[in-house]
């Protein structure tokens, strides 16, 4: 077993329910139901629908609850099928990892499967954001070519194989067995992007999910992954090493993620909150031009900067547009709101949507990204009116980041108007509870008995 492997490995044995803060509690809890509100929001998308039509009927050995669907499938569909949804409208939560929440769909499966608790739920959210995030901290993946779902993949596989209660051995080669097949590339969210940007964490989990249970039953993986020869140190990242401290030392990856305010990708919810100041102040038909000056971050994955700009001014899909800052903030401009309405088909063909981006200009500024953190990204607006008048706003970090928190009475908001389009209002509140006294539940089974109910209202 090589020293990354190792450490991972022990970490992971180590970890327990009672050492985690309460406020690393509270926090998982409240991505955990912000998460099933995002799946609620996705289910009725073709994406997630494909996703539910390959999960239904595949049964197994260990089996978990599919949204909408009456029967429970395997855990591997279950995780594919749940994680395409709670993906789809790009609303979940967001970590130098990507979208660590993108794992609970699988951690969730697999606690239902082995009949686990609430609190070893909880524990196996905060261990897998732990090891997403420390390995996302030590070497970011996007700028070499490799997607989020690899670290995704490498730390669901670590928790999971704590739900399954495997020994040392077991959980090396269930990690093992979830890196060496399957490094997604970054393609998946270069150019136009397509429906497969919100399935392809989904996939990695999958693949986890899979790795899990060969090991499980005896499969053996790779002893070395990470360091030895072809290994991933030597074909796709430069080597680097991990340190995980105790509970405690540092706020949580959990307590460092960040919840959305928007469906758009992360990089665009500062640019989008500085737009709706403006547009409070001005009269938007009188708008003659548009300056977005962000930092490299923002202006990399969504202002053009790989260049990119002909996908980002003229979006095709609905996954470019959610990815394209000219799009959101002419959306902000026109409309004073961001949701799903925002990037249907007949929202991204509107003249007026596109006359308003071609009056945007996107440039990378020096003094924003030496301001930003690897989790923050400035941007500034300014609006030129057509008689002249100048007028600028500047966001540093969206709400919902730690350094903007998002309240509760807001991510219980949110929770209730996308649960509405899944469920009737007084189970939509009994989900609701449910979800927040996670730490109490008993059994995973109620949980699951409201998710297989979900249906397009």
């Amino acid at each position: 077993m090589d020293q990354m492997l190792r450490s991972i490995v022990d970490f992971t044995g180590d970890a327990n329910y009672e050492s985690i803060s309460a406020d690393a509690v509270s926090r998982v809890v409240r991505h955990t139901a912000d998460t099933v509100g995002c799946g609620a929001g996705g289910f009725g998308s073709r994406p997630a629908r494909i996703a539910r039509e390959m999960a239904s009927g595949v049964s197994g050995p260990l089996t978990a609850s599919v949204y909408g669907l009456p029967d429970k499938a395997l855990v591997d569909a279950a995780t594919f099928a749940n994680a395409s949804a709670n993906r789809n409208l790009d609303f979940n939560d967001f970590g130098l990892s990507g979208h660590p929440s993108d794992m609970i769909a699988a951690l969730f499966a697999m606690a239902e499967a082995t009949g686990a608790a609430g609190p070893d739920v909880i524990c196996a959210v905060y261990l897998a954001y732990e090891i997403a995030t420390t390995l996302a901290e030590a070497s970011p993946l996007s700028e070499r070519g490799w997607d989020q779902g690899l670290y995704c993949s490498i730390a669901a596989a670590g928790a999971m194989a704590r739900l399954l209660r495997l020994d040392a051995g077991e959980t090396a080669n269930a990690i093992s067995l979830a890196i060496v097949p399957s490094l997604p590339l970054r393609a998946t969210r270069s150019g136009e992007l397509s429906e497969w940007k919100g399935s392809a964490t989904a996939h990695a989990l999958m693949t986890a999910s899979f790795a899990v249970r060969l090991a499980a039953r005896g499969m053996s993986g790779p002893p070395d992954p990470f360091e030895g020869k072809d290994g991933l140190f030597d074909k796709a990242l430069p080597p680097f090493k991990v340190t995980f401290g105790p509970p405690g030392s540092r706020p949580s990856a959990i307590e460092r993620a960040s919840l959305k305010r928007y469906p758009a990708c992360f990089w665009g919810q500062t640019g989008i909150e500085a737009m709706l100041r403006l547009r409070a102040q001005v009269d938007p038909g009188r708008v003659e031009s548009v300056e977005v000056a962000t930092c490299h971050a923002a202006f990399w994955v969504v202002g053009g900067g790989r260049g990119d700009s002909a996908a980002k001014w003229n979006p095709l899909t609905r996954e470019t547009a959610d990815h394209s800052l000219p799009y959101m903030l002419a959306i902000a401009l026109l409309d004073g709101l961001i949701d799903d309405d925002s990037f249907s088909d007949q929202r991204r063909a509107d003249a007026a949507v596109r006359a308003a981006m071609r009056r945007i200009k996107v440039t990378e500024s020096p003094e924003l990204t030496r301001r930003a953190g690897p989790d923050s990204c400035p941007t500034q607006v300014t609006i030129t009116t057509a008689a002249g008048y100048r007028l600028g706003e500047v966001c540093d970090v969206p709400r919902g980041h730690p350094d903007n928190p998002m309240t509760d009475a807001e991510v219980r908001e949110k929770f209730d108007g996308l649960v509405a389009r899944v469920l009737p209002p007084a189970r939509g509140a009994e989900l609701a509870d449910r979800l927040w006294g996670l730490a109490d539940a008993a059994s995973l089974e109620p949980i699951g008995c409201l998710l297989r109910s979900f249906s397009v209202r």
